[in-house]
Order: C-alpha cells, then structure tokens, then sequence
C-alpha cells in the first residue's frame, strides 16, 4: 500500500505578478455577484395601466387610503376586497393598485361601484417581485398592513378584524405598515 504525502511545490510554476488556482475562480464568482446585483437592482419597476390608482375626490364614492411608514424604493401594493371567504386570496380581490413606493406617507385612491362593506390589505414589495415574502410561519417578511390596524394575531388575519362600511361618499381609513 502507498501512502501518498502532501506535495511540497506547487504543480504550476508560482509568479507572485500572476494569480493562480484559488485566486481566478473566485474573482470571477465575485465579479459576477456585482454583476448581477447590479443588473437586477437597475430592473425597471412595471405598473400596468389598470394597477393604476384613481384621482382622489373627497366627493366620488372611493376608498381613500392613507398608507404611514412607507420606505423608498420598490412598490406599493393596496388590495381592496369584498368578499370574506376569499380575503387576502386572489379569488376575492376586487381590486389591486400598485404605486412607486416613496418615504413617508402616501395616499391612494380607489374608485367604488357601489357602497359596501370592503377591507383592504397593503404592503411594501421592497424589491418590487410582485409577490409578498412570507417567513416559515406564513408571517409577512415585508412591511405589511391592513385596514383598522388589528393588531398581532396567530393565524390568517379574518375579514371581519379589517372591514369597514362605505357610504356614497366612500370612505377614508388609514393604514400603517408594520416592519415584519
């Protein structure tokens, strides 16, 4: 049986001016990185025409929608529902309105067919995926909000906990994001 020992010398000959085997493979890997982070972070936002808000009007029927704690960059996403069996899934969406996010406070309007009882989910898609981020447990990863402000709870938020009645006017509510 052979032993085989640790080579003492290098295979390839070694010229300090010259980067050799580790070296190369990982400069191009970390190249590459700040390539694609660069290319990904420089992706244009798309809203669709009909994602589009309403102009606000203290005197139509629409839900006007003071959203707090906004941060910059990505998009921000108000879903209006009616439908209780369906809240916060797609089936039950009456409308959804998406928005260039901005620091602060924003305000987004919706147009309403007709008075109801509606709730209304926000959130902040930070790296404008469309879609939420979700932890294990299903709790949102990215600033998220509903109408009423309920508070923390275990389990799927219920439509009753933020549903709110419209008159022929609409309604007015605020929402403030929560930092997951």
């Amino acid at each position: 049986m052979t032993i085989l020992e640790p080579m003492k010398t290098s295979p390839l000959p070694v010229n300090s001016s010259q980067p050799t085997g580790f070296f190369i493979p990982a400069l191009i890997f970390i190249m590459s990185l700040l390539f694609f982070t660069q290319a990904s972070a420089s992706q244009p936002l798309t809203i669709n025409p009909h994602e589009a808000p309403d102009a606000c009007n203290a005197s139509s029927a629409q839900v006007r929608i003071t959203v707090n704690n906004v941060g910059a960059g990505g998009v921000l996403n108000v879903e209006l529902y009616d439908d209780p069996e369906h809240f916060l899934f797609k089936a039950g969406r009456k409308r959804k309105v998406r928005i260039p996010a901005a620091a602060g406070q924003q305000i987004v309007c919706m147009n309403l067919e007709q008075p109801g009882t509606y709730a209304v989910a926000v959130y902040h898609d930070i790296d404008g995926d469309r879609k939420l981020k979700k932890q294990w447990n299903l709790l949102p990863r990215e600033p998220f909000g509903l109408s009423n402000n309920p508070g923390q709870q275990f389990g799927f938020p219920k439509f009753s906990d933020s549903a709110f009645t419209t008159g022929s006017l609409g309604a007015d509510i605020v929402i403030d994001l929560k930092q997951p």
